[in-house]
């Protein structure tokens, strides 16, 4: 049995960060229904869109079953209501005006359900000047001190590749339902309402960042590929591609050095510590440079293996999709989906010995369930429910 077999979700939430933890309680047992605006979420309509499905979409409803509902109309308000009386989780990330407005805030969600485990994403929190403020990943990148920080030295901020910021926020919601489902089946609480933002992720994965500016002053330039703190620690042209190698301390700078032949470098007393090698970057990577430029990356990377150095290549998503560490972990699933089509999605990052992930079936077409989950779950007949598609509700 899936470890939330039972367990009721409603998916009101749009684009990344609620959908990808939706999907995680669906890949643990989880009935979710995802329920879109008649014109369906925004991210159905992003590049790239292969056969009229968005990656962007798929890569965080599978699992689901999906309707559509038009939360403005008074119809829809009473579909809403019954859905929710119906769940354990609802999930939404309107911002506070709006969800007051279609009936989702805190207070009118549990007064359908006490019990209710409430989930609310918002882009930069619950309070303060900015609470009412609309925020996507690449604005709290830059809001949060992350762009500033990423980049080459004589260039601009960049943006960071991945959405992470909104993938990570979809984990901690996925952690904060988890926690309150134990708390209510403990008997500890009875429902809660779970707030996470995008600016709370994105503060809290500065990490070390924080206390080294608390503590020491310490703002991190834009280094590359590289980190600052530790030298060398970046990625290195080779002949054919990019090699990321790596000394975390003075014994693997020593076994580095050993390894692509850089005896000389090695034993020069003014780059023997951590803090000189730092003093000294420039010239250090300068050495490394000339030395990695000479051979093949696949090459280094079985040189710096052997030496235990941190190392790996640096491989583009095709390479890093086909290698068979990642095969192996079962990191990208097969699923059916529509019109016989195989659709290669990413896997569950979170293995549990006992009750582990079952990840479903193709993400829903827009509205794909919309006339069943009336059916099943609310008992609408099929007169009444060309009666709501008539109206606009549904």
């Amino acid at each position: 049995m899936s470890a939330f077999s039972g367990i009721r979700v409603l998916d009101l939430s749009r684009v990344l960060a609620g959908p990808s933890c939706g999907q995680l309680l669906a890949d643990f047992g989880a009935d979710v229904i995802k329920v879109e605006d008649v014109g369906g979420d925004e991210n159905r309509k992003w590049a790239p869109v292969v056969d009229g499905e968005s990656a962007n979409y798929l890569s965080v409803n599978r699992g689901k079953r999906g309707m559509t509902l038009n939360l403005k109309s008074p119809a829809g308000q009473e579909i809403l209501a019954a859905l929710v009386r119906r769940s354990d989780v609802v999930i939404d990330s309107f911002l506070p005006a709006v969800a007051g407005r279609l009936g989702v805030d805190d207070p009118k969600l549990r007064a359908l359900r006490p019990d209710l485990i409430h989930v609310t994403i918002s882009g930069y929190g619950h309070d303060g000047p900015l609470a009412g403020k609309p925020g996507y990943d690449l604005m709290l990148q830059a809001f949060s001190g992350m762009m500033a920080m990423t980049g080459e030295r004589d260039g601009g901020p960049i943006r960071a590749g991945a959405s992470f910021i909104d993938m990570a926020t979809g984990m901690l919601a996925f952690s904060g339902v988890s926690a309150a489902l134990y708390a209510r089946l403990a008997g500890k609480a009875d429902g809660q309402h779970i707030r996470v933002s995008l600016l709370e992720t994105a503060i809290a994965l500065l990490g070390y960042h924080v206390p080294a500016y608390t503590l020491a002053g310490k703002l991190p330039p834009r280094d590359g590929s590289g980190v600052w703190h530790i030298v060398p620690y970046q990625a290195f042209r080779t002949r054919d591609g990019y090699v990321l190698a790596g000394a975390t301390n003075d014994a693997a700078w020593r076994r580095l050095c050993a390894a692509i032949g850089a005896d000389a470098l090695g034993a020069n007393p003014e780059y023997a510590t951590t803090t000189q090698r730092i003093a000294e970057r420039e010239q250090v990577i300068a050495a490394l440079s000339e030395i990695f430029a000479t051979r093949e990356t696949a090459e280094w990377v079985r040189l710096l293996d052997a030496a235990n150095v941190p190392c790996s290549p640096v491989n583009d998503i095709a390479k890093a999709l086909a290698h068979p560490q990642v095969r192996a972990m079962e990191m990208v699933l097969d699923v059916a989906g529509r019109g016989g089509r195989s659709l290669e999605l990413a896997g569950v990052p979170l293995n549990l010995s006992a009750t582990p992930a079952v990840p479903g079936g193709a993400p829903p077409a827009l509205g794909e369930h919309t006339d069943s989950i009336l059916k099943q779950e609310l008992g609408f007949g099929e007169d009444k429910i060309a009666a709501l598609r008539k109206e606009g509700a549904i």
